[in-house]
């Protein structure tokens, strides 16, 4: 049970060397790393998108009018409302799109995020479980000592195996945000232009 705490005090005080990752391992962690709370400050910036839409919609911009309409029958706002109407109803489907794509960010930090995040803890875990169970075998060459290694050599290397199976998908999750970034470029011109 205390072995992985065991093998990280050893580690840190520098009597025992932990196991390099290898490069596309390494890489592909530090990436996924990064990712999440990138993903969740992109998503926070969006939900403050939320507070304008609010803010629009308690403005009423038709009231305005409402008031020049009632000074005389000579003027005619009817039109001027009409337009007003419409570009509200603009906006207001534009700010619809913004927070749909903000879902779509909050589901991937939620669901793949913790993916990759429990994927990485794995990966620390079996390679911990490996430096400690080549340490005892060092100290100690068991049958029991070279079971444990070999069978926790073959878990670090399946989770070696899936980060670079998360690796391989990181061209389809950067062009699926950069998609979604453009979507809501454009819908953000749309319910913000003057």
């Amino acid at each position: 049970m205390f072995g992985r705490l065991k093998q990280k005090v050893k580690e840190k005080t520098g009597r025992a060397k932990a196991t390099t990752l290898p490069a596309e391992v390494d890489d592909a962690m530090g990436y996924f790393k990064n990712l999440t709370p990138r993903v969740k400050d992109l998503h926070k910036s969006m939900t403050n998108l939320e507070d304008i839409s609010k803010w629009q919609k308690k403005a009423s911009f038709s009231g305005t009018l409402e008031n020049y309409s009632r000074l005389g029958d000579k003027i005619n706002v009817k039109p001027f409302m009409d337009a007003v109407d419409a570009r509200m109803g603009a906006e207001a489907d534009a700010v619809k799109g913004v927070l749909a794509i903000c879902e779509k960010y909050k589901s991937f930090y939620q669901n793949e995020g913790k993916l990759h995040a429990d994927s990485i803890a794995n990966l620390n875990r079996t390679r911990l479980d490996m430096d400690s169970a080549a340490d005892k075998y060092a100290n100690n060459e068991t049958e029991v000592n070279k079971t444990r290694l070999d069978n926790s050599t073959t878990e670090f290397e399946v989770a070696c195996e899936r980060m670079r199976e998360l690796a391989n998908g990181i061209k389809t999750i950067e062009s699926n945000h950069s998609s979604w970034q453009d979507g809501l470029m454009k819908e953000i011109k749309v319910a913000l232009r003057k």
